[in-house]
């Protein structure tokens, strides 16, 4: 039997790509079926991106109808939205996919699978049946913000194969969001997968490698190419007997496909619908600026300060921000331009030491200017305070709080994000179990609230 796998990953938000990519799944499937073989279309996880602004004002959803109507037939879970939102945009994401991404590792306290999950599925070709398992990263710190306990899959495929053939499934393919680290690891140690497909490390595999009789597979990411697989199996026990793969460069040479043009149409107007909500009205503009305390980031820092009951005083940097905003009506739509860091409101108390050595580094220009991945290549930006005063003092600064200089032993209850106390920022690296957050509360809702609330608003005067 011949079957034709055509696959993709981490394509986070770049539709042009699958327009591009959507043509030739039409074309190879047509040739395919042409001669009597068949072809499936996967996607390894992350579809989804906040570069997208559609994207970002459906939690993710968009990026799920458009791979849909490329003629994606299934999908992993990836982490861009389970991080972002938690386990409760899962069942959306599925909702305008059309189906339940696979993955079976993404269990709550309940012991259940988020809703919109599925932990396998088999596809029926009529005479021969292949089993597909889902797995996505366990990494990420899900437990402690959404008590999900993402299990290992080294603890569940080899149940989960043993279920899955006997129901029929006489090939199994794992559609893996685990990383290429991790499907080394499984392909060497779990026997009973024939072909892996992966993401989320984003790795370009040219050929695939061969692990312990298993194929891996990853096609890099951004929609740069299109993985193709022709598998010869032999349907009588599943064995792949031969294969041959290519990855196909996306460029503009490739037409997009006009079906999942008007797809990507339509979800445009979904998310215009959202854009032209009116939150409020702002007085005066709000500047944005990296080098230097800016209307941008104090109107964040104040809206924490109100949104964490009991707080002292505020700490947020300027990196949240894309833009500032303009004076006049704002939609919801301006906002989520403006700022889509997808941070949770976050408090702890903190000693004086703790918060200054937070503002020290913060001020360093070095650090404020560095460009940094998470950030989608925003700056860093400055720290700006709310309930408090970074001002003049003998090491340079000081924080004055009600009138008063914080001393380093006393202890203050700080509102900020997880961005501010991440590894990824390392100014102060709090290990967020000992943290509280507000999830799935992300900082455009909590500005959303803050304005909706204050609106006139203007600037807060320094």
């Amino acid at each position: 039997m011949k079957l034709v796998i055509l696959h993709t990953n981490d394509i986070h938000g770049r539709v042009s790509q699958l327009e591009r990519i959507a043509t030739l799944v039409r074309d190879i499937r047509s040739e395919v079926n042409g001669e009597n073989g068949h072809c499936l279309f996967v996607d390894a996880g992350d579809s989804e991106d906040t570069i997208l602004l559609e994207s970002s004002l459906t939690k993710g959803s968009a990026m799920n109808a458009i791979l849909r109507g490329a003629g994606c037939d299934y999908a992993a879970l990836g982490n861009a939205i389970p991080m972002r939102y938690g386990p409760q945009a899962v069942a959306d994401l599925a909702k305008h996919f059309g189906r339940p991404l696979l993955c079976a590792n993404f269990i709550g306290q309940d012991h259940k699978l988020a809703e919109g999950l599925e932990p396998y599925t088999i596809h029926d070709f009529g005479t021969f049946k292949l089993g597909i398992i889902g797995m996505t990263d366990p990494g990420g710190g899900y437990n402690t913000f959404f008590k999900m306990n993402v299990a290992l899959p080294d603890d569940m495929l080899p149940g989960l194969i043993q279920q899955v053939r006997a129901q029929g499934a006489q090939t199994i393919l794992l559609l893996s969001h685990l990383g290429l680290r991790d499907d080394k690891r499984v392909a060497e140690n779990i026997s009973g997968i024939d072909l892996l497909i992966g993401g989320h490390s984003h790795d370009l595999l040219d050929p695939p490698l061969q692990i312990s009789g298993t194929i891996v597979a990853q096609a890099g990411e951004h929609g740069k190419h299109l993985g193709r697989i022709d598998l010869t199996i032999d349907p009588a026990n599943g064995k792949i007997t031969h294969f041959e793969s290519t990855l196909i460069p996306i460029d503009e040479s490739i037409s997009p496909d006009p079906h999942t043009q008007s797809v990507v149409e339509s979800e445009r107007a979904r998310a215009q619908q959202i854009m032209s909500r009116e939150i409020g009205i702002l007085a005066e503009s709000f500047d944005l600026a990296d080098d230097r305390e800016c209307a941008a980031g104090n109107l964040l820092a104040d809206a924490l300060l109100e949104r964490v009951k009991n707080a002292d005083f505020s700490l947020v940097l300027a990196g949240h921000w894309e833009t500032g905003l303009e004076q006049g009506a704002l939609t919801q739509g301006q906002l989520f331009t403006a700022i889509r860091s997808t941070a949770n409101p976050a408090w702890i108390k903190l000693t004086g030491s703790q918060i200054k050595q937070f503002v020290r580094e913060a001020l360093k220009p070095e650090n404020a200017e560095r460009k940094l991945h998470s950030l989608r290549g925003r700056s860093v930006g400055m720290p700006h305070v709310g309930g408090a005063r970074i001002v003049n003092g003998k090491d340079g600064f000081e924080i004055e709080y009600q009138g008063k200089i914080i001393t380093d032993e006393e202890t203050y209850l700080v509102a900020a994000t997880d961005m501010e106390f991440s590894n990824r920022i390392e100014y102060l690296v709090i290990p967020f179990e000992t943290i509280e957050f507000e999830v799935p509360t992300i900082v455009p809702e909590v500005l959303e609230d803050y304005i909706r609330a204050h609106t006139p608003l203007s600037p807060r005067k320094s």
